[in-house]
């Protein structure tokens, strides 16, 4: 129960506020104040009674010595004593009256000493022996009427007297030591009461000083206990918290208002703690990030500036002096300073990027490139980097930034640009600055554009020297071509390469189109000597001129190649204008390429077969398999027209299965009807010729078939170029036993030299060497030639494109074997074509 109770009370001192101290002190400093109240009342009420005794006893005193003193006088000389006397001596004749006036004013006065104040039992008996005295005065006056016994009476007065007075004068005397005896009790009495007040001054002072020392020391004590040690550990913590000493925590259990102070000031110790925390970890990245940029503005080499729009000035890093070809410090901290290095040309619009970064309150932040010429007159290029900071009120008040040199970045992407827009051999620009170009003339407006010409060149003939010389000849060549097509230009206008032996020359007008094309024509027939090589080359041209239809750039350039390959087609070395017409054509072209797929699906491509017969007698031997395609709405197409189509994009692949498998299948159900060794000629392009997974597909499917009488074409041509390759080909069909014939002999390379290393069986002239052919002829000796070497050879020979029996004639006697063409019979349909089988049958069975 002690410890319970002990307990709340630890935790009432524990809780004691400084208000409840407060209290406290003021209560104990009231109590001591009472108590001194109080001495103050005691010592004051004695002081009053010493000082009431006194004044009575002043009073008293000075009535009983005046009345003593007026009674001494009305007893002593001149008073009773003497008037006895006198009457005693002189008899009646004395003032009798004069004795009874004495004896009446001592009796008076030793009334007034007697009620003056209580007289005491000396007193008492004093004054009683003085008023016998003075009765027996009276008594003994004799009666002034008798007379007779005066003498006796006078005797037995003096005798009386002598006995009777000395009681009087020991009473006088006994009064007179009264008085000072009562002085001297009086005297005692109020040293007795002073005694008693400085006993009570002693005592209540040291109650009062021990409540004063006991508050000094309670006050002292709490002071330092709960205000002193609290606001010196206070003012330790917050020392530490200012010297951000801030690991150890402020720990404060006190419930009073320093506890609170002190849990305040832990909350603000963890606050801090953690901002500070924080300060320094975003302090740290902060430096780790300056360091970060200091580090990578060294290694970018970057030069950094600082703009005080308020006061103005502009600090500038040494590395952006050094850009500026400038001592630190040079510019002076001016802005205007630093616009003087900027290129004239460039000044406006970088002031107008500052202002409006000033102004612009959206605008808080930019990049802007610009060239800069310093004080030794070189150029350069200079990237600036800026960020706004802006007060409230959204008004900028500085721009910080930094500052790259760009100068050998712009030499290298000026020098990418003139890669990208130049060829590489000859340094001509290429087809990308041409569009450009051709782009920029374009969106300048109608009348601008109007009348741009462009002169599509591609050599004749480039891919055999080429081929045949070198890349290196070739590039050499090109360089050449290049350096004079350049020489022959007039002003105004400028020469592009394509590609490859493609050239384009851009001119104004159709004019000057024409008057270039046949300056360029000419030009280019002139050899060209290389070293001990002297070549020799011309120039098939397309000229475009926009007519303001054109849609784009491309479609103008794409006109002008329209033009050059129709010049190509009309015998090259010359120049073609491009026409509507032209281009209507080249739609068709367009659709032909979009349907070709779907006309092979639906079965709109068929075959006819050209007869191939005996030159002697015109008997049967076979079929070449020729392909036609039945537009639903374009109407009969040749295959001049898709074909070349066919082969550019790639639709000639399912186009040649689909005549293969057409051809095999008549030349099967052929023979079976006949059985004649009917064969037909299947034509081999270029494009599934080289396609390695068509060629071995087309291999497995002929072999799976066991087909006879099939053989294949191909173009002289394609056998050459690429002649081991095509020999590597050609000898997979040899070793499947299906003859090959070598057709257009005489257009393409006409080399004898690797005729004999191919397997070929059967060799077809050109209709060129065979149409208008006339005896003893150069064509007729070249034909002669030809059929002699083809016979040396072991070849059966076929001469194309026979149609007038004169041809037939001379192909005879030349040793032809066969022949084909329209003399005989023109391509037939299936059914004229089985027709002929029948006839060829019957005439054998006669």
């Amino acid at each position: 129960m002690a410890m319970t109770q002990a307990r709340p009370q630890r935790n009432r001192r524990r809780t004691m506020t400084l208000r409840a101290l407060a209290n406290l002190m003021v209560g104990g400093l009231v109590i001591v104040l009472a108590v001194m109240a109080l001495i103050g009342g005691l010592l004051l009420n004695g002081i009053r009674d010493v000082e009431d005794s006194w004044n009575a006893y002043d009073l008293g005193a000075a009535t009983k010595s005046d009345a003593l003193s007026e009674l001494r006088s009305y007893l002593g000389a001149g008073g009773v004593v003497d008037l006895f006397h006198e009457f005693q001596v002189m008899g009646p004749r004395g003032a009798r009256a004069e004795v009874e006036r004495a004896v009446s004013l001592a009796r008076a006065n030793l009334e007034t000493y007697r009620y003056t104040a209580t007289a005491t039992a000396e007193e008492e008996r004093a004054i009683t022996a003085i008023a016998e005295t003075l009765d027996a005065v009276t008594a003994r006056l004799p009666d002034v009427e008798a007379g007779q016994a005066a003498h006796q009476l006078t005797h037995i007065l003096l005798r009386d007297t002598a006995v009777d007075f000395s009681p009087t004068v020991e009473a006088l005397r006994l009064l007179d030591g009264q008085i000072s005896r009562d002085r001297a009790a009086l005297g005692a009495t109020n040293r007795a009461v002073i005694d008693r007040q400085q006993t009570i001054l002693a005592i209540g002072g040291s109650v009062a000083a021990a409540l004063l020392a006991v508050l000094a020391i309670l006050l002292v004590g709490l002071t330092h206990r709960r205000v002193l040690t609290p606001l010196n550990r206070l003012v330790e913590e917050s020392r530490r918290l200012a010297l951000r000493q801030l690991d150890q925590p402020f720990v404060w259990t006190r419930r009073d208002e320093l506890g609170q102070l002190g849990r305040t000031l832990e909350d603000s110790r963890s606050a801090l703690a953690s901002l500070f925390s924080a300060i320094e970890e975003k302090t740290q990245r902060l430096i780790d990030s300056e360091q970060r940029y200091a580090m990578a503005a060294a290694a970018t080499n970057d030069g950094l500036w600082d703009w005080d729009l308020v006061s103005g000035e502009v600090y500038a890093s040494a590395r952006l002096h050094q850009m500026l070809g400038l001592a630190d410090g040079a510019l002076g901290g001016s802005f205007d300073r630093f616009m003087e290095f900027v290129h004239p040309d460039d000044a406006a619009r970088v002031r107008n990027v500052w202002r409006k970064a000033i102004v612009d309150a959206g605008h808080n932040s930019f990049e802007m490139e610009f060239r800069t010429r310093l004080e030794s007159g070189a150029e350069g290029w200079m990237l600036v980097h800026g960020v706004v900071q802006r007060a409230d009120d959204g008004r900028a008040v500085r721009i910080v930034g930094s500052a790259t040199d760009i100068t050998r970045r712009k030499a290298a992407e000026q020098a990418l640009i003139h890669q990208a827009t130049h060829d590489y051999l000859t340094g001509l620009p290429n087809r990308a600055c041409l569009i450009d170009w051709l782009r920029a003339a374009m969106g300048s407006g109608e009348d601008a554009r109007r009348g741009v010409a462009l002169l599509f060149l591609d050599l004749d003939g480039f891919k055999v020297i080429n081929d045949s010389l070198g890349h290196a000849v070739g590039d050499r060549l090109l360089i050449a071509v290049a350096q004079r097509i350049a020489e022959h230009l007039q002003d105004g206008e400028f020469a592009v390469r394509l590609g490859g032996d493609e050239f384009v020359v851009v001119t104004h007008g159709e004019e000057a189109a024409l008057a270039g094309a046949e300056r360029l024509e000419a030009a280019l027939t002139t050899p060209f000597r290389l070293d001990d090589m002297e070549l020799r080359t011309s120039a098939s041209i397309g000229v475009a001129i926009d007519d303001g239809l054109a849609a784009d750039p491309v479609s103008l350039l794409r006109d002008a190649d329209i033009a050059l390959y129709r010049a190509k087609e009309h015998g090259r070395s010359r120049t073609e204008v491009f026409t509507t017409a032209l281009r209507d054509a080249i739609l068709i072209r367009h659709r032909l390429q979009t349907d070709l797929t779907r006309a092979i699906e639906a079965r709109e491509v068929f075959l006819l077969y050209q007869p191939i017969v005996t030159m002697t007698d015109g008997r049967l031997t076979g079929f070449e398999a020729l392909v036609r395609w039945r537009h639903p709405e374009l109407g009969l197409i040749g295959p001049d027209r898709f074909i070349p189509i066919a082969e550019e994009t790639g639709q000639i692949l399912p186009l040649g299965r689909f005549v293969l498998e057409e051809a095999v299948r008549s030349l099967k159900r052929w023979r079976a009807q006949s059985g004649l060794p009917i064969t037909v000629n299947v034509n081999l392009s270029a494009r599934q010729m080289w396609d390695a997974a068509y060629v071995e597909d087309m291999l497995n499917w002929l072999a799976e078939t066991g087909v006879e009488g099939l053989k294949i074409e191909v173009t002289e041509s394609m056998t050459m170029s690429d002649p081991d390759r095509a020999l590597a080909i050609l000898g997979r069909f040899h070793a499947l036993g299906i003859p090959l014939c070598m057709d257009d002999f005489g257009t393409g390379y006409s080399s004898l030299s690797y005729l004999g290393r191919f397997p070929f069986d059967v060799l077809k002239i050109d209709k060129s060497f065979v149409r208008d052919l006339a005896p003893e002829s150069g064509r007729a000796r070249l034909v002669r030639g030809i059929v002699n070497l083809a016979h040396d050879l072991g070849l059966d020979v076929v001469g194309e494109g026979v149609e007038t029996a004169a041809e037939q004639a001379i192909l005879t006697g030349l040793g032809c074997d066969y022949a084909q063409g329209y003399l005989f019979a023109r391509p037939l349909p299936t059914d004229d074509a089985e027709s002929w089988v029948r006839r060829a049958a019957a005439s054998e069975t006669v």
